[in-house]
């Protein structure tokens, strides 16, 4: 074998494992998983997964050396993104993969499900009819700043912890279908399970808005 082909190879090879490396950490999947909502400061970041901001800020730099992320400045906060379209899906693709890879994810999430109730769960296409039907009421319980960057067509946004407060105004007569972040995220499980258990017929669409957008192109709001 010719070694430049040897060198080059090895060489490329090498490159591809910082990017395998990066992503080998529960704290930095999690942050990826989140800037697929769109853009956040260290702080948001770090408040929402629940460490230090010197934690937070360490693991974003190990994403940032791979240029899976970015930073952007504004006066006194720094704000991340993800570099390209294709770190979405190269998300999304790890969670296809591990659940048709690795029993042991389907199961925690069959358990989980019989935990929050077993609750009526909606492909895209499901949830593309209902969405046509006047007798659903969408939900988007995601923060308010993820909601504003892109969401569901005719979603009404009530973060999670703010949703028992809106039980008394919630449409009796229509079923009420939540959402959050994605396969990764368990609050629309949750959630149906506290409006199933106050009297609402309840589904959960547990796919992001970014993969509704892959299927349903310029069906964004």
């Amino acid at each position: 074998m010719d070694e430049r082909v040897t060198q080059y190879r090895d060489a490329v090879y090498e490159q591809v494992v910082k990017v395998g490396k990066s992503l080998g950490n529960v704290t930095r999947l999690r942050i990826l998983d989140l800037l697929v909502q769109g853009p956040k400061t260290v702080e948001n970041i770090a408040n929402i997964i629940g460490l230090s901001v010197a934690t937070t800020s360490r693991n974003l730099q190990i994403l940032k050396r791979a240029n899976l992320v970015t930073i952007e400045r504004n006066k006194n906060f720094m704000t991340y993104r993800l570099v390209s379209e294709q770190i979405k899906q190269l998300v999304t693709l790890l969670v296809t993969v591990a659940e048709q890879s690795q029993p042991e994810l389907v199961a925690v999430q069959t358990i989980f499900k019989q935990q929050t109730g077993s609750p009526q769960t909606l492909t895209i296409q499901a949830l593309k009819a209902k969405l046509g039907a006047s007798s659903t009421y969408l939900i988007d319980l995601r923060p308010h700043d993820e909601y504003a960057a892109q969401h569901l067509p005719g979603a009404h946004n009530i973060p999670y912890d703010e949703l028992p407060q809106y039980f008394t105004e919630l449409p009796r007569d229509r079923e009420i279908v939540v959402y959050c972040r994605g396969r990764l995220c368990a609050y629309a499980n949750v959630a149906s399970q506290e409006l199933h258990d106050a009297g609402f017929k309840v589904a959960t669409f547990n796919q992001s808005v970014w993969e509704w957008s892959q299927v349903m192109p310029g069906q964004t709001d």
